[in-house]
C-alpha cells in the first residue's frame, strides 16, 4: 500500500506547487494588492497601465517619473486541495495516518484470527478501509492554482500626454488529481483477500495507476503602451499592447514517469493584439475612475485537451476614491463576471471572478500603510474573502511589500523601483 501512497499524495503535492491562477480583474504591483486589489480610480502612475491608462494624465502633483519592477507569488486552494491531503495525512491518536491505519488494521486482522479479538479487528479493518477510500475519493478533481507575476513599467505622466511602456508576464494554471473507481477498487480487493485469508502475490499498484494528474496552463505575457490625455477636466487613456498566450496541458497517469515529456509535447503558443480603454475624473478630493480591458474577445483551443480552452474576454470596472491627502479611500467594482482564463469542462465556473474591492491608504510622507479587503461575489460562502496589508517607503528610491491571505491562498509581492 505504500506505493500507492506514494504515487497519489506526491503528486498532488507536486500539483500544488507548479499549478498557477486563474486572471480575473487584478494587478501585479504591490500598492493595490495591499488595498484590496483597488486602483481604478486611486491608483498611481505605478499601476496606471494594469488598472486605467488614464490615470497617467490624471496623475499626483508629486509624481513626475516612475521606473519600477514587481514580483509576486500566488496559491490558492479554494476548493480545499490542501485540507483534502491533510485529511490524507491525519494521524490518529496512534500517529498513523489512512493508509498507515489500513496497513496496521490488516496485520492485526491477521494476527486475530481464531481470538477473542477477530470480530472487532475486522470490524476496524473494514472502517480503515472505508476512511481510505473517503479521504481519497474528497481529493478527487478540486482545482488549485499557484502563480507567478512580473511586471516592469517606465512612466512619464503628462496632462497633455502621458505614457507609460511597459511589460508584464502571468504564468498561469488549474488542475486537480482525478482518483479513478478502479484505484479505489484495488483497496476494496486488497480488503476482500485480507478477509479471505489469500492475500495478492503480486503488487496490486506495480503498473501505471488509472488516477490521473490533469493540468491545463499557460503563460499570458502583455508588452504595450499607455497613453493618457486630459480633454475638458476629464482624463481619458487607451493602451495597445501585444499580447503573448503560452499554454500546456497534460493527463498522465499520477506515477508515471514521463511528465516533463508530455509537458513538452503539449506546448503550445498564440500571439495577438488587444487593447484598454479607461477615464479618470478629479473632483478635488473625490476621484473617479472607469476601465475595459482587453476589449477584443479571443479564445484559443488547447491541442490534446478537447473542451479546454484559454479565453481573454473584456473586463469592465468602475471605482471611486476619496483623497484626503493624508489619507485614502478608494472602493472598486467589477461590472462584469469575469471567467477564469483556463476553462474546462473539469473547472467548470470554480475559476470565475466578480470582485468588490476596498482599500485605504495613511501617506506619513515617506512612509505609508495600507490595508484592504476584497470579496468575491460570485462565491456565496465567503470563503473566497481576502484580507490584505502592505507597507511603502518612498524616496528617490521606493520600496513595497503587500500581503494578501484568505483560508484558501495566500500572496505576497514585492515591488522596488525609482521615482521622482
Amino acid at each position: 500500500m505504500n506505493r500507492i501512497q506514494k504515487t497519489l499524495l506526491a503528486s498532488a503535492i507536486s500539483l500544488a506547487s507548479f499549478q498557477v491562477v486563474a486572471l480575473p480583474f487584478t494587478g501585479v504591483d504591490a500598492r493595490s494588492i495591499s488595498m484590496g486589489g483597488t486602483g481604478v480610480a486611486a491608483g498611481s502612475i505605478v499601476n496606471a497601465s494594469t488598472f486605467n491608462p488614464a490615470l497617467l494624465a490624471a496623475s499626483r502633483e508629486d509624481e513626475d517619473f516612475n521606473l519600477s519592477l514587481a514580483f509576486g507569488v500566488v496559491a490558492r486552494d479554494e476548493d480545499g486541495m490542501i485540507d483534502a491531503i491533510d485529511e490524507i495525512q491525519a494521524t490518529n491518536g496512534g500517529g498513523l495516518d489512512k493508509f498507515q491505519q489500513f496497513e496496521s488494521d490488516a496485520a492485526f486482522y491477521a494476527t486475530s484470527l481464531g481470538g477473542p479479538n477477530e470480530a472487532t479487528a475486522a470490524s476496524n479493518l473494514t472502517s480503515s478501509a472505508q476512511s481510505l477510500k473517503d479521504a481519497l475519493n474528497g481529493l478527487s478533481n478540486k482545482p488549485i492554482e499557484l502563480g507567478v507575476n512580473v511586471g516592469f513599467n517606465v512612466t512619464i505622466p503628462s496632462e497633455s500626454l502621458g505614457m507609460s511602456v511597459f511589460a508584464n508576464s502571468r504564468v498561469l494554471a488549474a488542475g486537480s488529481v482525478n482518483i479513478a473507481p478502479s484505484d479505489i477498487a484495488v483497496i476494496d480487493t486488497a480488503l476482500a483477500d485480507v478477509l479471505a485469508l489469500n492475500p495478492t502475490s503480486a503488487d496490486p499498484f506495480a503498473g501505471d495507476l488509472a488516477s490521473t494528474l490533469d493540468l491545463t496552463g499557460g503563460a499570458v505575457t502583455e508588452v504595450g503602451v499607455a497613453l493618457a490625455t486630459k480633454i475638458a477636466g476629464i482624463a481619458i487613456g487607451v493602451t495597445p499592447k501585444n499580447l503573448r498566450i503560452d499554454t500546456i496541458t497534460l493527463s498522465d497517469s499520477v506515477n508515471a514517469t514521463n511528465t516533463d515529456n508530455a509537458l513538452d509535447d503539449t506546448g503550445e503558443s498564440f500571439e495577438d493584439v488587444n487593447f484598454d480603454v479607461g477615464i479618470a475624473i478629479d473632483l478635488g478630493a473625490l476621484k473617479i475612475g472607469a476601465v475595459g480591458k482587453n476589449m477584443i474577445e479571443q479564445e484559443y483551443q488547447i491541442a490534446g485537451s478537447p473542451g479546454a480552452s484559454v479565453v481573454i474576454e473584456p473586463q469592465l470596472r468602475a471605482g471611486i476614491a476619496f483623497d484626503a491627502g493624508w489619507a485614502t479611500l478608494t472602493m472598486d467594482q467589477d461590472l462584469t463576471e469575469n471567467k477564469g482564463i483556463i476553462t474546462s469542462a473539469a473547472i467548470g465556473d470554480s475559476l470565475d471572478t466578480q470582485y468588490t474591492s476596498l482599500g485605504i491608504e495613511f501617506d506619513l510622507s515617506l512612509v505609508q500603510i495600507r490595508a484592504g479587503y476584497r470579496t468575491n461575489n460570485l462565491d456565496s460562502s465567503g470563503d473566497s474573502d481576502v484580507l490584505t496589508a502592505g507597507v511603502g517607503i518612498h524616496a528617490l528610491v521606493t520600496l513595497d511589500v503587500a500581503v494578501m491571505h484568505n483560508e484558501q491562498g495566500d500572496e505576497v509581492v514585492l515591488q522596488a523601483g525609482m521615482r521622482w
